[in-house]
């Protein structure tokens, strides 16, 4: 029997998180991936392309809006993370805001996001890419006029992601102390996929937890694990929930 798409998996290799997935994520689903400042959310993405480049072989592209290509490869030295190898070796490709062309569709009077879109499919189509990360899709939804034109982009691109045979996380920054999952409240809906992060304050600190808040053609962990942001990177914790449970 033919597998479905729902039996291919794209293991994250994020460690103990696709525990919570069942094994990981479906293949070709785009995932939205919410959190505050400071909750990793740059981390996590990364380590989803790169692992895939270093541990299956399998082309990954990172597109970063904000930061420079060479910021956040310094940033992400700190955990280990040998982007320059990567990238040396054609697995990976980081899109920096002064990199193809993205700096100036964004800094242009009449920028469109078709334009910027346009010019990450073509890296796929070019570097035969399967994983991509958008940091941030909070910058892109900026260059739409209004929540049905945003909402209707968004499916457009993750339609056209799907075709290409990518598995895709979409980073969303949220306001601390705010309960919702995106900036604009529509992305989530579109999304096949959500995944939050979180920062509780407990007594003096700080203690960050995970929850898979929807994967359409998967079952999965409804609660909130703990996962800590270790010198290797993110690690989650599958076994453990961030509330006590009471009867």
């Amino acid at each position: 029997m033919k597998p479905t798409r729902q039996d291919l998996r794209v293991r994250t290799n994020i460690p103990g998180f696709d525990q919570l997935l069942k094994g990981g994520l479906v293949q070709g689903r785009n995932i939205l991936l919410s959190g505050s400042c400071g909750t990793g959310k740059t981390t996590f993405a990364m380590q989803f392309v790169l692992n895939g480049a270093l541990d299956f072989k399998e082309p990954g592209l990172y597109v970063t809006l904000e930061e420079s290509r060479e910021k956040i490869t310094e940033d992400m030295e700190k955990f280990g993370f040998d982007i320059i190898s990567a990238e040396n070796s054609g697995t990976l490709t980081v899109l920096g805001g002064h990199i193809a062309g993205l700096n100036n569709y964004m800094r242009s009077v009449d920028a469109k996001l078709s334009h910027v879109l346009k010019e990450i499919e073509q890296v796929i189509k070019a570097k035969g890419i399967k994983r991509v990360a958008i940091d941030s899709i909070n910058l892109l939804m900026l260059l739409v006029d209004n929540d049905e034109e945003r909402r209707r982009t968004i499916a457009n691109f993750c339609n056209a992601l799907s075709k290409l045979g990518c598995t895709a996380i979409f980073i969303s920054e949220t306001e601390e102390g705010s309960n919702r999952l995106s900036r604009f409240g529509v992305e989530e809906f579109v999304m096949d996929g959500v995944i939050a992060l979180y920062l509780v304050n407990q007594g003096s600190s700080f203690i960050p937890g995970i929850a898979v808040r929807k994967m359409r053609g998967s079952d999965h962990d409804k609660k909130i694990r703990v996962y800590k942001i270790t010198d290797k990177g993110i690690v989650v914790y599958p076994e453990e929930t961030m509330f006590s449970e009471t009867v």
